[in-house]
């Protein structure tokens, strides 16, 4: 019955940023990892990432497996490392804003965008692609997390898609204070 809501959920946050735009903000930092459905086949997803947007540039990594990706089944599935471009939450801008910034694709969600390294040799190359999640909180039971889009834009994983919950934990971290490091310098 959970799963179900949380399906209904992420449906209508996947619909509802489909259809506006908006920009990258704030300085965050988030990590995450655990299981997820496979996007159509019959195991599970792995997913891992440390991202933050602490200082001037985005940094940080995202792992991402799924072996059984119904659509990449006849190549051994989805498999690949990434360097994230740019990372931050979402948020409604201003069309002179979204002119001159970062467009992305969750609003009212934290969006990693990256370039990826396929690590799958039957599917060799390099792309482009985005997560976007939210980070439920700290509760019982197994999920702490909802990815709501894992697109992939370019490259030789070109349009796969996947999202749902994750059987693992997402957490929201504190940016360094940088006059704490300002000082000690």
């Amino acid at each position: 019955m959970v799963q179900k809501k949380l399906k209904v959920i992420t449906m209508a946050l996947l619909v509802g940023t489909l259809s506006t735009g908006c920009t990258l903000v704030g300085e965050h930092k988030m990590t995450g990892g655990g299981t997820m459905a496979s996007a159509g086949g019959d195991k599970n997803a792995v997913f891992t990432f440390n991202v933050e947007s602490c200082g001037e540039e985005a940094s940080g990594r995202v792992n991402y497996i799924d072996h059984s990706a119904i659509d990449f089944e006849q190549v051994g599935g989805v498999s690949f490392n990434a360097k994230v471009d740019d990372f931050g939450f979402c948020t409604l801008g201003a069309i002179e804003d979204l002119e001159n910034g970062t467009p992305c694709n969750c609003e009212n969600q934290f969006e990693a965008q990256f370039s990826y390294d396929s690590k799958n040799p039957q599917a060799q190359g390099e792309g482009t692609g985005f997560a976007c999640f939210v980070d439920t909180g700290e509760g019982k039971g197994n999920f702490h997390g909802v990815v709501t889009a894992m697109n992939l834009d370019s490259g030789p994983y070109a349009g796969y898609f996947n999202a749902g919950t994750m059987n693992g934990n997402i957490q929201t971290h504190s940016c360094p204070d940088k006059n704490k490091e300002t000082e000690s310098e």
